[in-house]
């Protein structure tokens, strides 16, 4: 038998979104004996030439054009990742302090120069193809063992619990939820607020300390364990709908969806896969009476909201399943090398051989 492809990856840090679309994605290549693959923190030329492809995540340093150039002049093919709107990050949002300047342009540089671009939604595909042609579209991958992590029973069963886990970078999208969560807590004595990730001041300001919880960050290998349980009986994500949230994919909705929490998510395009009343609610309108209601209703229709957690549960396994869906994640790297190097990988065959699913294109024309 052939050996799998040997892929390298140069993370810009190993914060979320690198633990989401690599740390786990990498561990099922090797599981599943898909991609050979080595994470590096730093630059190594006499490293990363040992290798098959370079997939280069949040890269903006000169070091990280010089790598790429090198690498590109010695035969072996470079992808760049993009994981926000970095063309579109709003005025106070804490990402626009590090995508400026020199910074932003090296950035588009690597875009323009790496072989391949990789991201994470439509919309983004749109805006990386200005940059390059070649641009791959990953899927959302969850694990289905999240379930695992689960402690059964809690210490007051009436409680109902609405969380939310976020990063200050969504403080522009909580003003709109925020009034509702106020008027669900005078009305709703069994309403408790779990929040993880981030605080909003304004929310130890108007409710009472007793009747919301905070947890800080954790390391990103603790995330699904502390999530599963924090025990949320109602999930929510607030989002406005403006142009750098339309980059935003929907995983909150799908960790929601594995975990069987019944989810209140923004009415916005970043959603459309989930269907409002069969796998979800979202708001009428994006407003604190939008969301009052929506909230109200899923608060007091137990039986219902135990069905949209069933139906978005069979729907995650359906569409984002890391178990079904990670050999469509190794395909695309086959498929980079074959665009550059003009040859077929020997080990190609064999994963399409194994796939649960058929591997066809994953490349946006």
């Amino acid at each position: 038998m052939s050996e799998a492809i040997k892929l390298a990856v140069v993370c810009g840090d190993r914060s979320g979104p690198f633990y989401h679309d690599y740390g786990i994605p990498l561990f099922y290549f090797g599981n599943y004996n898909l991609i050979t693959s080595t994470c590096y923190d730093a630059i190594a030329l006499d490293v990363l030439k040992g290798h098959e492809i370079v997939q280069f995540q949040r890269q903006y340093a000169p070091e990280s054009l010089m790598c790429l150039r090198w690498l590109k002049d010695n035969g072996i093919p470079t992808v760049a990742h993009v994981d926000d709107n970095v063309w579109n990050i709003p005025d106070g949002n804490p990402a626009k302090v590090t995508y400026q300047g020199s910074t932003l342009d090296r950035f588009f540089f690597i875009l323009h120069e790496a072989n391949a671009i990789t991201t994470n939604t439509p919309y983004l595909v749109k805006l990386c193809k200005k940059y390059n042609p070649n641009v791959y579209l990953f899927r959302n991958l969850v694990e289905s063992k999240i379930t695992s992590y689960l402690t059964p029973g809690r210490d007051n069963p009436d409680e109902i619990r609405i969380g939310w886990h976020t990063t200050p970078h969504h403080w522009d999208d909580f003003p709109p939820v925020f009034p509702a969560l106020v008027e669900l807590v005078k009305n709703y004595p069994q309403v408790k607020l779990v929040f993880i990730g981030w605080l909003p001041n304004q929310v130890a300001e108007k409710i009472d300390f007793k009747r919301f919880e905070y947890y800080d960050f954790v390391p990103v290998d603790a995330f699904y364990p502390c999530l599963a349980n924090l025990d949320f009986d109602i999930g929510i994500a607030p989002l406005m709908d403006n142009e750098f949230n339309h980059a935003k994919t929907a995983r909150k909705m799908q960790e929601y969806a594995i975990l069987k929490v019944p989810a209140v998510v923004a009415n916005t395009p970043n959603y459309r896969e989930w269907k409002h009343g069969e796998t979800c609610i979202k708001p009428s309108t994006n407003d604190p009476d939008g969301w009052y209601k929506a909230l109200k209703w899923v608060i007091e229709h137990k039986k219902e909201r135990d069905k949209l957690a069933d139906n978005a549960y069979k729907q995650v396994l359906m569409n984002h399943d890391i178990n079904k869906f990670i050999y469509e994640r190794a395909w695309s790297y086959y498929e980079i090398y074959e665009q550059v190097t003009g040859k077929k990988h020997p080990f190609a065959e064999d994963i399409q051989s194994r796939s649960p699913i058929p591997l066809t294109t994953t490349r946006m024309i």
